[in-house]
């Protein structure tokens, strides 16, 4: 199977979450601030590591601390999906940034390969800019699914930028995700008598963590016992991108071929992860907030490197009846959180 077709069966409707931001302006640096305003509305490439980079930055209010989005994926940018985080706005200003190998910027770069470090690297230099240009001490820092990698790795390299790291769709342990979700899937598939899957399964026996193949060839089956509300936000996006009028076949083509690209490029490194061993201590405080019924990134993996991690200041908040994108189906809950446990960090950084 080629790795385009794992990433189209494993993000099945993932490639939906990456539609464009219509009105492209051209290249500019975020070296010097705009005049002050009470809100910003923003879109452009910058430079980031020697290439052009496409970011949004939004915000009711520009003296409201600055919340960097670090997609997952790999190539699942979210910079288009300006409705959905609008609801953040009034809190924080966010920025969407698509990675090398990702939405614009793939589009402007398709031989830019998103090796990790080196997107690690980019996101130090946007955070950098983001402080300089928005007059911030410190910003936070959120990563989702391979996003949470990522910016664990920008948090490991220049703590020294970031009021708080939080993860959503958190990975842990890689060995420990292959063998948390094919036992998700073997309980289930005997729940429901799914004769034809349970065979498959335990003809496999323990699944190798280290065999992406045959990885795939299971976990492609997981759609029937995919939590509720990740199926249904899968099902508003489909509607979401039939009613975008500037969303064109040529988009969702250069979008799936980002996937697949980036897929191919971090492969190894995702069967490498191992951040309860490599990420086990932080110098910033550590959030988690995770859907309690995440089967893409298992929450019992999630919470096992929660528990290993030493940070100055750590919580954990579970949300029931979510699943792997708590962040966009229930955003209510996910900013009441982010206000009250990690907003005043922010600030609080600001003042000293």
């Amino acid at each position: 199977m080629s790795f385009p077709q794992i990433i189209k069966r494993v993000g099945l409707l993932l490639i939906a979450t990456s539609l464009w931001l219509s009105g492209c302006v051209s290249a500019a640096s975020l070296r010097v601030p705009s005049p002050i305003a009470a809100s910003i509305q923003e879109t452009r490439f910058v430079t980031l590591g020697g290439i052009e980079q496409w970011i949004t930055i939004r915000g009711a209010n520009r003296a409201n601390p600055v919340l960097l989005v670090v997609h997952g994926g790999p190539g699942d940018a979210q910079s288009s999906l300006r409705s959905t985080y609008a609801v953040y706005e009034k809190d924080f200003t966010i920025v969407q940034w698509d990675q090398r190998g990702a939405g614009k910027t793939y589009a402007k770069n398709p031989d830019s390969p998103p090796e990790p470090e080196l997107v690690a690297l980019d996101g130090i230099e946007l955070a950098q800019r983001l402080c300089e240009y928005l007059a911030k001490k410190k910003i936070l820092l959120l990563g989702h699914s391979w996003g949470t990698y990522l910016a664990i790795r920008m948090i490991q390299r220049r703590p020294e930028l970031f009021a708080a790291y939080i993860g959503t769709g958190q990975v842990g342990s890689w060995r420990a995700n292959v063998q948390a979700q094919f036992d998700f899937l073997l309980a289930n598939a005997r729940a429901s008598n799914d004769r034809k899957m349970v065979e498959q399964l335990e003809s496999i026996g323990t699944p190798d963590p280290s065999n992406a193949a045959q990885y795939f060839s299971w976990w492609k089956m997981r759609n029937p016992y995919m939590a509720r509300a990740d199926a249904k936000w899968f099902e508003d996006l489909a509607q979401l991108v039939r009613s975008n009028p500037d969303f064109t076949e040529e988009d969702m083509r250069t979008l799936i071929a980002g996937m697949g690209y980036s897929g191919r490029t971090v492969l190894s490194a995702m069967l490498a992860t191992e951040l309860p061993t490599t990420a086990h201590t932080l110098k910033v405080p550590f959030f988690v907030i995770q859907g309690k019924e995440d089967m893409a990134t298992p929450t019992s993996v999630a919470v096992k490197y929660f528990e290993v991690v030493k940070a100055p200041e750590k919580k954990l908040i579970i949300i029931d009846n979510a699943g792997h994108f708590a962040i966009v189906t229930h955003r209510e809950k996910f900013l009441a959180a982010l206000v009250k446990d990690v907003r005043p960090l922010a600030l609080e950084s600001e003042r000293h």
